[in-house]
């Protein structure tokens, strides 16, 4: 089974079933919201590297850290770092649901709060 070529993870580099779970989850998105979502996944994949951590061997803790390093040292806003989170949960859940996780470890994960309207 191949990748799409419309789907570029060459972010997960070169381990096949990180490859082939990024192109199931992104495979869900078309568009700008692929695009998106692909940048969320650029970044928490490159975040693991740089931890030499595998993203299909995280756990909750680690995870809570990323959530740490984008609040205190990228300086994301509240509404970016639960953005980024969703796309990170939606990439678990979907090893979940394609048996490649038995759990995922981003099911706990605390986000921050978001007003539901923006401010102006």
């Amino acid at each position: 089974m191949g990748t799409s070529p419309d789907i570029d993870v060459t972010f997960a580099g070169d381990d096949l079933v990180l490859r082939l779970s990024s192109a199931a989850y992104l495979a869900r998105f078309s568009g700008t919201s692929r695009t998106h979502c692909s940048s969320d996944l650029r970044l928490y994949f490159a975040w693991c590297v740089e931890r030499h951590a595998s993203p299909l061997a995280m756990n909750r803790a680690e995870i809570e850290r990323f959530v740490g390093w984008m609040w205190e040292v990228r300086r994301f806003k509240p509404a970016t770092v639960a953005r980024r989170m969703a796309v990170v949960t939606g990439f678990y859940r979907t090893c979940v649901i394609d048996g490649v996780l038995e759990h995922s470890p981003a099911e706990y994960v605390r986000r921050p709060r978001v007003p539901n309207e923006s401010p102006h």
